[in-house]
């Protein structure tokens, strides 16, 4: 099977060298999503649970150009759907058009659905529908159709633990490519001086730890039966057998009560509230006795915050800091394009994100070297 992995804009590189360290060796980029052939279903298993900053597991179904809905539904129809999709199986057909003659998604929507419901009654007879769903997606980008299966479910995102509202919250694919991004290791000490939920530390925690994301949740093909019985479970007993334990110093920090409240119950629904520290305390006043840190922040802004004032603010704040802890990386990901001169200097590097649709950037600010 070819899968293909959707990440958002910017993650590309980083989702890249997880499924490297994942023994996938370099597998190519296409429109914004990763591409790995020569797959089993103990893969789609072992992806689902062990990619921490991809969105989603597809299976690539087939591909063809289509031009016009004749040849829309010929191309869908050509593909074994008894092979996938089971007697009583529910196909949701989603659509994606860009650059393509074919773009009315209704329609798309309409003549996938037909298609494969065509190829079912040939096998099966009467569709009935009433059981496991299989989430069909149509993308046709300039007029190539990409026929994918979406294995997931709920997206990677939704680990499990992060079960209570707050405002603004950064997705947990985007804190893990993020931590990715940046030059921490478990042996350095670890702050989100602006934790709002604490997504920030305990993904942190969990990859120091070597806890795999998706270990305690579902995912749509464990209904499916066509999916090899022992699957999932080989993937679940090789995330068991790679967690370790060791000390970590990852602290997060919020002026909020109610999140810091929220951020022990996430870290504890985690699995590592014995491994992260949640203080109320404002930002500027951090201390440490530790030479060496990073700091990732997601300093709040729009709806978490009142007044660009408070922005401008925040981001002099952090330069004075950087300037007291002179041996630190300081890692902030906004939209406020000032950022850098209120900040007090140039970024090292500047990569671009899409976070909650608002684009951000996030800016690196390098501290020394540790010394041997």
């Amino acid at each position: 099977m070819t899968i293909l992995i959707p990440c958002a804009t910017g993650v590309e590189a980083v989702v890249k060298r997880q499924l490297y360290m994942l023994g996938y060796g370099d597998c190519p980029a296409l429109s914004g999503r990763i591409v790995v052939e020569n797959c089993s279903w103990k893969d789609v298993a072992r992806l689902n649970v062990f990619l921490r900053s991809g969105e989603r597991v597809l299976i690539r179904l087939a591909n063809f150009q289509a031009t016009t809905f004749d040849m829309l539904f010929e191309g869908i129809a050509k593909i074994h759907w008894e092979d996938v999709i089971d007697k009583n199986g529910k196909v949701v057909v989603i659509t994606k058009s860009i650059g393509s003659k074919l773009f009315a998604h209704h329609s798309i929507q309409a003549i996938g659905k037909k298609a494969i419901v065509s190829v079912l009654q040939q096998k099966y007879g009467l569709i009935v529908e009433s059981g496991a769903e299989y989430k069909v997606e149509l993308d046709i980008t300039n007029d190539v159709v990409s026929v994918n299966l979406d294995t997931t479910g709920i997206g990677l995102h939704k680990r499990g633990y992060r079960t209570l509202n707050y405002t603004a919250p950064l997705r947990e694919t985007t804190a893990s490519a993020l931590i990715d991004l940046s030059v921490w290791n478990p042996d350095k000490m670890f702050t989100d001086l602006f934790c709002g939920s604490g997504t920030l530390p305990i993904e942190a925690a969990m990859k120091a730890l070597k806890i795999a994301p998706g270990m305690d949740r579902d995912f749509a093909f464990m209904q499916w039966d066509c999916v090899d019985d022992d699957a999932y479970d080989l993937a679940l007993e090789e995330a068991k057998d790679i967690r370790v334990d060791r000390p970590l110093s990852i602290i997060g920090g919020d002026i909020n009560p109610k999140a810091i409240e929220i951020a022990n119950f996430h870290a504890k629904q985690a699995g590592v509230d014995k491994y992260v520290k949640f203080n109320l305390r404002n930002a500027n006043e951090f201390i440490t006795k530790s030479s060496y840190g990073v700091n990732i922040s997601n300093p709040p802004y729009g709806e978490r915050i009142g007044s660009m004032e408070e922005v401008k603010q925040i981001a002099k704040d952090m330069g004075k800091l950087y300037r007291k802890l002179d041996k630190w990386n300081f890692y902030f990901l906004s939209p406020y394009q000032d950022f850098e001169r209120d900040f007090g200097r140039r970024a090292d590097k500047k990569r671009y994100f899409y976070n909650a649709d608002i684009k951000c950037s996030f800016y690196t600010f390098n501290g020394p070297k540790p010394t041997k």
